[in-house]
């Protein structure tokens, strides 16, 4: 054959081949046009994995096959024209590209959930910054801030904000008074500090959108003075600043008082919050005067919070025209939401409108008067109280007993004295565990939750039977022991079950009853003194 048809036969074979590699390559990529040059081929993929803004990087799996067909055009034209690259290799390096580009994207997106989180994070509410009040030696006091005035053995804040108090002498011998419209707010940080004063309050929280004239504060209780119908009426303003006072964790503070005054080591205005991890001891050591006042709600929130007055041993009531010394005096309501709060007094361990308890522990013991006089009621959530009264109430709900007597058939107690309807008048126990040891009780209602037996001890007589005057050791058989011998023992728990016969004893005596809610069990003695 000649050599030039030899040629040409040649050539015609190869321009076939070249466009049949075209044509598969076109197909690969999905489309119909021609590949591009190496060059050009080159660039693509570089752009491809740089810029995870284009369209292939938003979606690794695109972008891996857009390279590896872009790979595969690449080694068949290059083949073609004689170039020698293994088509594997271009293969396996643009699929490590595609890899690499799915990673990169991923990672942004990682970053991108970081950033979000990082953002979410910040928006927790920043610590106080609080303003810092030193108490030094010789009544004397230090604060750079223009919001505290500064004088012998007193600390005036008119400003709202947060205040932390710290000591550098064992002893700070004073008052701290804080003056807040009814609009603002603040907190009183103490921390590790001994504070007392012989002749006022040694905390004073004003209301300065109330002009009341406030001489009471400093009056005595010796004289006859009482404070009632001024407090009364700073009681009835539908406003009042909000005030925490704090007590930080591993920290411990005492502040005490022997002026002779019915206004408290603590006069508050405030809606007030006791709080912290801390301990605090509020001593109030003469005559009528109350651990604290209030004008105001209280909420005691997981503070250890220790209240003693003077004579809290003593069964003689130290009442006279101001009535004895409280642990808590509020003209609206105290609620204990968590936390430690043991009062000891000779006068009411609380005095309040309502007492609520949805957590925490409670021991409220008074040796003359009541654990908890409440004017309208008394209810328990949740948590573990403990109420000795041994001469009077432990549990006591005025507008109840009221309604009992009115109905009873004494007609000096007026009807806007009794239990109003829709109003909320009640004594309920729907959980926690409940105590009382008294001499008298009220009656908790079937309102209640939880089941609740309440003991009374009583006496037969030639007419019918009476209270028993004489106190004893109640047992409720298989449930509880009353620590202290009384007349009336309260007991409430989730353990009572409704429908469940329960039996008490006193001092040989028994007496049963089968529980529905609420069960009284009576303990009758045939002798005159049990």
């Amino acid at each position: 054959m000649d050599k030039r048809k030899v040629i040409s036969i040649l050539l015609c074979v190869a321009i076939v081949v070249c466009s049949f590699a075209g044509c598969n390559a076109a197909k690969k990529t999905g489309g119909g046009e021609q590949p591009a040059p190496i060059e050009q081929s080159q660039n693509v993929e570089q752009s491809t994995a740089v810029s995870p803004s284009a369209p292939a990087a938003q979606n690794p799996s695109a972008a891996a096959s857009t390279t590896a067909a872009a790979g595969a055009s690449t080694a068949s034209t290059t083949k073609a024209a004689g170039v020698t690259v293994q088509q594997g290799t271009t293969q396996k390096a643009n699929n490590a590209q595609g890899s690499t580009t799915a990673k990169a994207t991923q990672q942004n997106g990682n970053n991108a959930k970081n950033k979000s989180s990082t953002a979410k994070a910040s928006t927790t509410a920043p610590q106080p910054q609080y303003i810092d009040i030193v108490l030094l030696k010789n009544r004397k006091a230090k604060c750079s801030s223009p919001n505290v005035s500064l004088a012998t053995g007193e600390v005036v804040i008119d400003k709202a904000g947060d205040y932390r108090i710290t000591s550098k002498t064992d002893v700070w011998h004073g008052k701290i008074v804080l003056k807040l419209k009814n609009t603002e707010k603040a907190e009183l940080r103490f921390e590790n500090v001994n504070i007392q004063n012989n002749t006022a309050n040694i905390i004073q929280i004003l209301d300065t959108s109330i002009k009341t004239n406030r001489s009471f504060l400093e009056a005595e209780a010796a004289a006859g003075t009482t404070a009632d119908d001024e407090i009364k009426e700073i009681s009835d303003s539908d406003h009042a600043p909000n005030v925490q006072i704090s007590f930080p964790e591993n920290t411990s503070s005492t502040l005490s008082t022997t002026a002779n005054s019915v206004t408290g080591v603590i006069y508050n205005e405030s809606k007030l919050i006791i709080k912290g991890h801390g301990k605090a001891l509020i001593k109030s050591e003469r005559n009528a005067n109350n651990c604290i006042c209030s004008t105001k709600s209280i909420k005691i929130r997981n503070v250890s919070l220790n209240l003693t007055t003077a004579q809290n041993t003593s069964t003689s009531s130290l009442a006279k025209s101001t009535g004895a010394a409280r642990g808590i005096f509020s003209y609206s309501s105290v609620t204990l939401e968590s936390g430690y709060l043991n009062i000891k007094t000779n006068g009411d361990a609380i005095r309040c409108d309502d007492f609520v308890s949805e957590g925490g522990t409670a021991s409220l013991n008074s040796s003359a008067c009541d654990a908890i006089d409440a004017d309208d009621a008394i209810v328990i959530n949740k948590g573990s109280i403990t109420a000795t009264a041994l001469e009077k109430y432990s549990f006591k709900v005025r507008r109840i007993n009221n309604d009992e007597k009115r109905k009873a058939g004494d007609s000096s107690i007026s009807s806007s004295d009794c239990i109003r309807s829709g109003k909320g008048d009640t004594f309920a126990i729907n959980g926690g565990t409940v105590k009382g040891e008294s001499k008298k009780i009220t009656t908790a209602q079937n309102a209640s939750k939880q089941p609740v037996i309440t003991c009374k001890l009583v006496k037969k007589t030639k007419k019918s039977q009476e209270e028993e005057k004489v106190a004893a050791v109640v047992d409720i058989k298989g449930v509880k022991k009353s620590s202290n011998k009384c007349t009336k023992f309260l007991y409430s728990s989730s353990g009572l079950k409704n429908g469940k016969k329960y039996t008490a004893t006193a001092n040989g005596n028994s007496g049963s009853v089968t529980l529905n809610k609420t069960g009284i069990i009576e303990i009758v003695s045939s002798r005159k003194k049990v």
